[in-house]
């Protein structure tokens, strides 16, 4: 087939794609030329018409269209798919043409190209050159870019920025001269390959053809589109070694985001094999992002499962709704969600391959109840594998559950900022956390990351600065929260979560609901013990001569510090086990003389937390009250200075009102 001019090409796919008469003004209008030329060119199209058994039907005061065998246009629509069209007579020649190299070489390659250079290559005289360059500056200066240098970036534009600049005067570009680019998914974008890769270009087609394939998810014409143009000027950027600055946003946003972590993991293996591009940590996230904005969702459906994997997924499901008090064993998207990630994982687990999570010690802070429970569930994979979960792994399964968690349930999202930095903002965090209930999530943030982020999914702002925010409302309190302060943040908070399911412990549970759980053989205080192994093994030999635990509890507890950090910055540590090693539940409280290293932190508070499968339908209660209590340094030191165990019981259920 014979190529025809890139309007001759437009002018006969605006035809195939017709369902009725057209009149020519439709067409003349559609590609920005003449009824005559329109003529014209029907005239220059007849060969292929003919060639694929269809004609134009010309019908006074209807127009024109296009008539023959169904089949046939079909068939037609596809050669012209698959032509490079990329450089026709009527595109390479024009001054926006010349535009996106100059834009190219300058936001793509940072290379300087002189106007001789270019006068050269494009055959034009280098005043039309300065024409050129300067229409492509002034775009540029007002893009939103930082003010260019001799025709150069600075050294301080992110690279988000440099992307998304390029990207949105590309798509302006497509639509004039390649206007079916973003009208099929079957498009592989080859006229592109006069600017970028091929081989970029080839990888990115592949990628996002097997990742629908592979999650059962079909993605609209235009969002295959724009994700194909953005992973390519990603790739093409990266490989040339700029690397994405951190985003800095919001950790609620993050999680979402992050349940793509293993998706965009695999794509930076393949990518570093095929192309040698080197990701690191803010690429990663960066590339998460793309992928949740196009709707890519995590899945598989093209692999055969092991039935074992089915059972274990659904056990574990079963497990969280038991721990939860809520529904998500029913939650198909999470269940498809699990089973590509738990694949993958046993794997990894089974051959040594140590995966970090990024936001591992963020979802510890901020998720602390779901992280926990998440960890009890997973014992399900001890009993079916043999396996244990680290926490990054651990916290990756948080990931997923807290999003099908919080679509049960409005969760409201609530930001602390405060002038003086992180520390005045923990101070008020501390104050407040009591009387938070658990459906409200906190996250401190500083005032750039309130500038540079988008809030409307903000509840509410809890400042110690001067604040004017529209349509969000803002309290606004001293350093130190007062006591009628806390109440005000309180009464607000708990109407934020009025009538809806809460993630906490019911209200008739308080601190004296522990005193079931609690006896005088495991309470000690003031142990004059050094060292993490030994204070474990004090404690194990314990709980075993009160005959609470199987034999495989030490094995249990020693695994458990091997997989992660259980102390908190607050200075107490939380070793526990398996449920299945035990057989009654029993919580012990020791307090050491002097500080002890606990993996990250200093702790002088140990609390076991030893519970019983079957009591695992409220572990998500003793986990709320227990982190409640000893959620500050402030509450801890007062459970350490206790010098008797009716003290430190009183303390207890005080600290629980």
């Amino acid at each position: 087939m014979n190529k025809l001019t890139l309007r001759e090409n437009e002018l006969l796919y605006l035809l195939l794609s017709q369902k009725e008469y057209q009149a020519a003004k439709f067409f003349s209008e559609q590609l920005s030329v003449s009824n005559k030329t329109i003529y014209s060119d029907l005239e220059q199209i007849q060969h292929y018409l003919v060639e694929n058994e269809l004609k134009i039907d010309r019908v006074p005061r209807k127009g024109l269209y296009l008539i023959g065998p169904p089949e046939a246009k079909e068939r037609l629509k596809g050669v012209l798919q698959q032509e490079t069209i990329s450089v026709l007579e009527d595109e390479v020649y024009s001054p926006a043409y010349r535009q996106l190299i100059m834009i190219s070489a300058i936001l793509l390659d940072e290379k300087k190209v002189t106007y001789d250079e270019y006068a050269e290559l494009f055959l034009v005289s280098k005043q039309s050159i300065k024409k050129d360059m300067d229409e492509v500056l002034g775009y540029l200066r007002t893009s939103g870019l930082k003010e260019l240098t001799n025709r150069c970036l600075s050294p301080l534009e992110k690279e988000t920025m440099i992307q998304k600049v390029y990207k949105k005067y590309l798509i302006s570009y497509n639509k004039k001269y390649h206007s079916h680019a973003g009208n099929t998914q079957n498009n592989d974008l080859t006229f592109l390959n006069e600017i970028f890769n091929q081989k970029i270009i080839d990888q990115v087609n592949s990628f996002i053809e097997k990742t629908m394939i592979h999650t059962g998810k079909m993605l609209n014409d235009y969002f295959v589109y724009s994700l194909k143009l953005s992973l390519i000027i990603f790739l093409t950027r990266l490989k040339a070694g700029h690397h994405v600055e951190e985003q800095n946003e919001f950790v609620f946003k993050d999680l979402q985001k992050m349940q793509l972590y293993m998706v965009a993991l695999s794509f930076s293996e393949e990518m570093n094999q095929e192309l040698q591009c080197i990701f690191y940590k803010n690429d990663l996230q960066y590339l998460c992002s793309l992928l949740l904005a196009h709707g890519v969702v995590p899945g598989i459906s093209d692999m055969h499962i092991d039935e074992t994997i089915r059972k274990t997924t659904q056990t574990l499901m079963n497990e969280m709704t038991h721990l939860l008090d809520v529904k998500v064993d029913n939650d198909e998207q999470l269940y498809h969600a699990l089973i590509a990630h738990i694949m993958p994982m046993i794997h990894r687990l089974k051959n040594d391959i140590y995966v970090r999570n990024p936001l591992k010690d963020n979802i510890k802070e901020q998720y602390t109840t779901m992280f926990m429970l998440t960890q009890f569930a997973a014992t399900v994979f001890e009993k079916d594998y043999k396996l244990f979960l680290n926490e990054d792994e651990v916290s990756f399964l948080t990931i997923h559950f807290q999003i099908a968690f919080e679509k049960v349930q409005s969760t409201k999202h609530v930001l602390i900022v405060c002038g003086n930095g992180l520390a005045t903002s923990e101070l008020i965090y501390n104050r407040i956390k009591q009387n938070l209930p658990a459906s409200v999530i906190v996250e401190i943030a500083t005032e750039r990351q309130l500038k540079e982020n988008p809030i409307d999914d903000i509840d509410l702002i809890i400042a110690a600065i001067p604040l004017e925010i529209e349509d969000i409302p803002v309290l606004h309190v001293s350093a130190l929260p007062t006591a009628a302060e806390v109440s005000m943040i309180a009464t607000y908070l708990s109407n934020l979560s009025e009538n809806e399911k809460t993630f906490t412990y019911s209200k008739e549970i308080n601190a004296g609901s522990l005193n079931p759980f609690i006896q005088q053989e495991l309470i000690f205080l003031n142990q004059h013990l050094e060292r993490k192994d030994e204070v474990l093994h004090f404690l194990i030999e314990q709980y075993q001569a009160l005959g609470l635990v199987n034999e495989f509890f030490e094995e249990s507890m020693f695994q458990r510090e091997v997989l992660g950090n259980t102390s908190l910055t607050s200075g107490v540590a939380l070793p526990h086990a398996a449920p299945e090693t035990i057989k009654e539940t029993k919580l012990s409280f020791m307090t050491v003389q002097k500080p002890i290293m606990w993996g990250a932190n200093q702790i002088q508070l140990i609390i076991t937390l030893a519970i019983a499968e079957k009591d695992m339908g409220i572990a998500k209660d003793l986990v709320s009250i227990l982190y409640d209590m000893i959620g500050s340094e402030e509450s801890v030191r007062k459970i350490v200075q206790c010098k008797t165990s009716k003290e430190l019981i009183n303390c207890l259920e005080r600290r629980g009102r």
